[in-house]
């Protein structure tokens, strides 16, 4: 399987752009922003600084001052100089981009950027003429760069009419003006008299004013915008968590921390400080630990592509699994039990993969002795569900039913490539339901991240031992190879299956609608029919959210679950090269 290269070297929150060369490092001298002349620094992996030299007589809070426009930015100062507190005249110290005001980046960008342009429709950007290898630039990392999101990209494709997500030395890609954050949508002509709308998870401005500290900790400052509100703009956005507990615990938390009194009562503007060790890795400071990490991670998945073009999708096995089910019933949310939904929507995908493709079909669970999709809205309540396995395994115990599912999808995949089927023409899909804060809708995918990934994991006594799947293969590894492949093929998937729920205009899940982890009170982890799974494509669908009302009444209807089938059908076969909208006929109820 060939992959394609397009690593990740970019942050949303410090700006990272493109280096003059492969390890190159440029500076330019800045006269314009101010006496002693400061140096714009354009390091080997993109990152912009400016190095300045103190005063006469200049300490660290003037500095700040006088730098960055701000005193309190002197800790963020210090943290960036290796704790620094007594400045020397004569050294250079280094001011983060982040922390620059507006004017100051324009002119530092203008310095290590001549070649790009600002124009009416946009910002473009020329792609370095001699970077490779860990620091190539990407399709990615130029959404990050000049949008704040990486997820942009699609959009970057389609504006710039590329066949592929490939970009060459030399090539000039344009930015759209509805995408740009600051400074770069400032230094833009005059618009159009035509406005368009920023596409539904796409960053419109930095998002945080800076970093700082105070009697209270190291903090992220952010203004509230017209609209926003605390637990959704905030907390959910920045901290990644999204279970209505988990969220309103940290609204309180955050409430005390700023001294709010009514969260409904904020004026925009008002500057709320987040406690640096509540944010999610990507948004922390960029020379957090964390963050350095978390980029590192990224970006050796993001160069992972599935190439692997099946129109018809005749030699791939679609590993389906409904969540849950059995006595385990999932989300049960306004009397609707997860586990029942969930599993008509996998029968539906089956039958329209099954009617419309060459695709193999191996189902995880099943309700009694057929595949029949039932013929009502709303379902009658069943626990009669088993998994698969050989012998099957009646749904008792929630724990063991997950390990069944993973073991399982790891024998089908063995035993396909036994018979010399390529690994990208085997993907798994589990279906399932969130029950998340209730002003949460629409769909978001789970992929395998390397969090908790445990190099050697199996399980031994009843009643695993008695299964066929265990037998053959009891304990399952993973190189580091194997994990970062897994997970840039996942991740193309479910940027796939995402954009075909798009196009069938059902709901997507306004910020971040991909994660490797879940954040649940203090658990972060991956789901283990993710994280032992050895199908190198494999993702956790959630279709929507039982605790939003209006997900939860769509749930109710045939039509819907069916509209949902021939998304992920659609989102799948576009992964394999197929245009979207292929499975868009209705598929009527019955069979087996």
């Amino acid at each position: 399987m060939k992959v394609r290269t397009t690593i990740v070297c970019a942050a949303a929150l410090a700006l990272v752009l493109p280096a003059a060369g492969a390890g190159a490092t440029k500076r330019v001298a800045v006269p314009e922003i101010g006496s002693p002349t400061p140096v714009a620094v354009m390091t080997g992996n993109g990152r912009i600084h400016l190095e300045a030299k103190p005063r006469a007589n200049e300490g660290l809070l003037a500095f700040a001052q006088r730098l960055c426009g701000n005193a309190r930015h002197s800790s963020a100062l210090s943290r960036a100089n290796g704790g620094v507190r007594r400045l020397k005249r004569g050294v250079r110290y280094r001011v983060p981009f982040d922390l620059l005001p507006k004017a100051s980046q324009l002119l530092a960008i203008r310095a290590l950027l001549p070649r790009d342009q600002a124009v009416t429709d946009g910002w473009k950007h020329r792609v370095s003429s001699s970077r490779r290898g860990r620091d190539a630039e990407s399709l990615w990392s130029i959404a990050e760069w000049f949008t704040g999101a990486g997820e942009n990209h699609r959009v970057l494709r389609q504006a710039n009419s590329l066949t592929s997500n490939v970009i060459r030395p030399g090539q000039t890609i344009l930015v759209p003006r509805r995408l740009l954050v600051e400074p770069f949508a400032g230094m833009l002509p005059a618009p159009p008299p035509r406005t368009a709308t920023v596409p539904a998870g796409a960053e419109a401005t930095t998002p945080f004013a800076g970093y700082g500290s105070d009697e209270k900790g190291e903090y992220a400052s952010y203004r509230l915008k017209a609209g926003e509100a605390l637990y959704s703009s905030v907390v959910m956005r920045f901290t990644g968590r999204l279970f209505a507990s988990d969220v309103n615990e940290l609204v309180r938390e955050i409430k005390q921390r700023n001294r709010i009194g009514d969260v409904r009562d904020l004026p925009v503007g008002y500057e709320v400080r987040i406690p640096i060790d509540l944010l999610s890795a990507r948004y922390l400071p960029p020379d957090h630990p964390r963050r350095v990490e978390w980029e590192a991670q990224r970006a050796a998945g993001e160069q992972i592509e599935n190439e692997v073009l099946a129109l018809d999708l005749d030699g791939v096995s679609v590993v389906l699994d409904a969540g849950h089910g059995g006595r385990d019933i999932g989300a049960p949310v306004g009397g609707l039990w997860e586990s029942n939904y969930v599993y008509d929507i996998m029968l539906r995908t089956k039958k329209v993969l099954e009617s419309r493709t060459a695709a193999t079909v191996v189902p995880t669970t099943r309700e009694g002795s057929t595949f029949r999709i039932a013929d009502a809205d709303v379902l009658p309540k069943s626990r009669g569900h088993a998994v698969l396995t050989n012998p099957p395994y009646r749904i008792d115990d929630a724990r063991v039913a997950t390990n069944f599912r993973w073991y399982l999808a790891n024998w089908v995949y063995d035993q396909r490539r036994k018979a010399g089927i390529d690994p990208g023409q085997v993907i798994f899909i589990s279906i399932h339901a969130d029950s998340l804060h209730p002003s949460l809708r629409g769909a978001m995918v789970y992929i395998p991240g390397l969090v908790g990934i445990t190099n050697n994991y199996g399980k031994s006594g009843a009643p695993y031992t008695s299964r066929r799947e265990v037998k053959a293969a009891p304990r399952v590894s993973f190189t580091r190879n194997e994990r970062t492949t897994s997970k840039g093929l996942s991740r193309d998937l479910a940027e796939h299956m995402l954009a075909s729920f798009r196009d069938a205009d059902l709901a997507i899940h306004h910020n971040g609608p991909i994660r490797d982890r879940i954040f649940q009170g203090r658990r972060v982890y991956v789901p283990a029919q993710l994280r032992f799974n050895r199908v190198p494509a494999k993702i956790l669908l959630e279709v929507g959210n039982l605790g939003n009302e209006q997900d939860r009444r769509l749930m109710k209807t045939r039509a819907y679950r069916q509209r949902v089938a021939e998304a992920i059908v659609d989102g799948i076969l576009s992964y394999y090269g197929v245009p979207q909208g292929s499975a868009s006929r209705t598929v009527t109820a019955g069979g087996s």
